[in-house]
């Protein structure tokens, strides 16, 4: 993660690598967990191939005027194809194991009224393809605009 301070603007950075694998220690059904949870169901192939998640972002952040922030920021995560057979090496929505891409843009604005007192809105865009979108069953993208106050205390 990153901050650069240009004055007025500030950017902001960051980059994530998340790898998931199958357990070096496999766990059997009636395990006994954290807490005295027993474990019922345990699957420790989940993996065949490691799965791995790059999520990487970029934001920005300008005081417009002296009670007026506006913030414009591009998230992305991105996966490798983890199946194996027919599902090895593929792009495609027709399993979650294929690898696949995020994209997420957002806006907002948020105005002080006073230094307890502000109000906001934005809107949030996303998509998903491949892997990512499997189980969209309409959509794979969506647009949330929100908007509101907020008193702190």
């Amino acid at each position: 993660m990153g901050l650069y301070n240009f004055g007025a603007p500030k950017i902001y950075a960051g980059y994530e690598h998340i790898e998931y694998s199958n357990p070096s220690t496999p766990l059997t059904a009636g395990f006994d967990d954290i807490g005295g949870y027993k474990l019922a169901f345990v699957n420790n192939a989940a993996f065949p191939r490691d799965k791995v998640l790059q999520v990487y972002w970029v934001g920005a952040k300008y005081t417009m005027l002296s009670r007026l922030d506006l913030t414009l920021v591009y998230y992305g995560v991105k996966q490798n194809s983890y199946g194996i057979g027919a599902n090895a090496g593929c792009a495609g929505t027709q399993a979650g194991t294929r690898s696949g891409n995020e994209n997420v843009y957002s806006f907002s604005a948020d105005y002080r009224f006073t230094k307890r007192f502000d109000t906001y809105a934005g809107l949030m865009y996303s998509s998903v393809q491949g892997g990512l979108a499997n189980g969209f069953i309409f959509n794979t993208t969506n647009a949330n605009p929100t908007i509101g106050f907020r008193f702190r205390f």
